[in-house]
């Protein structure tokens, strides 16, 4: 038996090469079909003879893309999937990454020509295109490879992961473990890693280009897990901070994914970070910038939720914090001071509650209540908790509509108790994120949902008996 099972683990490993050695093999992605001038002689009503030679190369380029696509697709799904640990083993020892890396600028970002390959009926800017099509997938691989894995690092090369060693050891903190594990002979070779060379035509894409959503991701997702500031700062010093302002504010972008995705890789790359609200402070410099940037946060708060949780988060921290330079930070930042208001942030938990339900949450709209959640957690640290819920039902009130914000609020609390408090990782992520213990999440929900009525942070408690609404059943679907 141990011998069968020894056997098929080699036959995988095998067929993992195999797709590895598919995607690195070399394609002569220069090659496309030529058309005859006009004009040109024909006989009997053939093509011209240079066309017919290079029509089965031309054709044999788009089965190598297609293919590539379908394994870069199966690698997604694996990293994905129960045996991830094991996939990002053989991805490193494979050295897939590097190899990507290597291949960057000849195929997956490569330049196209006039006549590169589209399928019929298309153009070259078409999603449709295997070119475009190519990308997205290598987009959401690096996306997959990157969330949650130390794994991470092997995207850079040995001067950038020394860059890394040398921001911690200037700021003074501990070096992150996960860089000094890194087996550097697994890493990308050349002057620019992956991500850098990501970075680059990230910085480069056209406004209206439909890659912008799907880079940011990929970079978001190296930020993600516990906050690391020599990771911020790398990605900071690139320009990275100023691009997404640029493309939010001076581009004015109207795309509601691109900006979701923008407004999330900000939120993970300001967390924490005094320099990088420095630098937001330079680069919004003026109060109509800065109106601006409001009008595009408060136009869709699903989209820009997570922003405003990371900087919720990160003004709490630093306002504990006796730190000239971050008390700097705190008088000049107009961000800080906005978020700092309580009308402000009574006015973010008012929407953020009302515009979820129960019967309508999704993995999109979600973190709607989390963020909501943090706000009451903060609130609670310092004793403000009751104020918050005096002041939601006030809300209420002058909505005409008692009880219907409060009522909805505890429903939701009673799924979110069904669904984290069964969900390791869950859990486990947003204990990672917000640096605040599940247990005090646990806790927070508990006293909200506390059914005593003299309870002062209890939610029935604001909940006048005419309007009470929380004992209906539901099952998290």
């Amino acid at each position: 038996m141990l011998q069968v099972c020894s056997e098929q683990v080699r036959g995988a490993e095998t067929c993992f090469l195999t797709s590895c050695d598919s995607i690195l093999s070399p394609v002569a992605v220069s090659a496309s079909i030529v058309f005859p001038p006009p004009g040109a002689s024909e006989e009997n009503g053939l093509p011209h003879t240079s066309a017919r030679t290079q029509l089965p190369q031309s054709m044999k380029i788009m089965h190598e893309i297609m293919y590539k696509l379908e394994v870069l697709y199966v690698l997604c799904v694996l990293l994905m999937g129960r045996q991830r640990n094991q996939v990002h083993r053989m991805i490193a020892e494979f050295k897939l990454i590097p190899g990507l890396n290597n291949l960057f600028d000849k195929l997956i970002w490569r330049k196209h020509s006039a006549s590169a390959l589209v399928l019929h009926g298309h153009n070259q800017n078409c999603d449709c295109s295997p070119d475009i099509t190519l990308k997205i997938q290598f987009l959401r691989l690096l996306q997959s490879f990157s969330d949650h894995h130390e794994n991470k690092y092997l995207l850079l090369n040995n001067q950038e992961l020394n860059e890394l060693s040398a921001i911690s050891l200037k700021a003074n903190i501990p070096e992150v473990e996960a860089v000094l594990n890194t087996d550097r002979s697994l890493v990308c070779d050349g002057k620019r890693g992956l991500l850098t060379r990501l970075l680059q035509v990230m910085k480069k894409e056209p406004a209206e280009s439909s890659f912008r959503f799907w880079q940011a991701r990929a970079v978001e997702s190296f930020l993600r897990g516990t906050t690391s500031y020599a990771d911020q700062m790398f990605l900071l010093k690139r320009g990275l901070l100023e691009h997404i302002l640029y493309c939010i504010v001076d581009s004015e972008c109207k795309s509601r994914d691109v900006l979701q995705s923008y407004f999330d890789l900000l939120g993970e790359l300001m967390k924490f970070n005094v320099d990088a609200f420095k630098r937001f402070n330079k680069y919004i410099n003026t109060d109509a910038k800065f109106q601006v940037f409001l009008k595009q946060i408060n136009s869709s708060l699903v989209d820009s939720n997570m922003l405003v949780r990371c900087v919720t988060l990160s003004l709490d921290r630093f306002e504990n914090q006796v730190d000239m330079k971050v008390a700097e930070v705190l008088s000049e930042c107009r961000l800080l001071a906005y978020i700092s208001q309580v009308p402000t942030q009574m006015s973010f938990l008012f929407r953020l509650i009302n515009i979820i339900h129960v019967q309508t949450l999704t993995q999109e709209n979600v973190s709607c209540l989390n963020t909501s959640l943090v706000i009451l957690m903060l609130a609670r640290r310092k004793e403000r908790l009751p104020l918050y819920l005096r002041l939601l039902q006030r809300m209420e009130h002058s909505k005409k509509y008692p009880g219907f914000l409060l009522n909805n609020f505890h429903n939701l609390l009673r799924f979110w108790q069904q669904h984290y408090l069964h969900k390791d990782k869950d859990s486990t992520c947003l204990e990672n994120s917000s640096c605040i213990s599940f247990s005090y999440w646990k806790e927070t929900v508990s006293i909200l949902l506390d059914p005593d009525r003299q309870s002062p942070s209890a939610l029935v408690s604001y909940i006048e008996e005419p309007y009470m609404d929380i004992d209906r059943d539901f099952t998290e679907e």
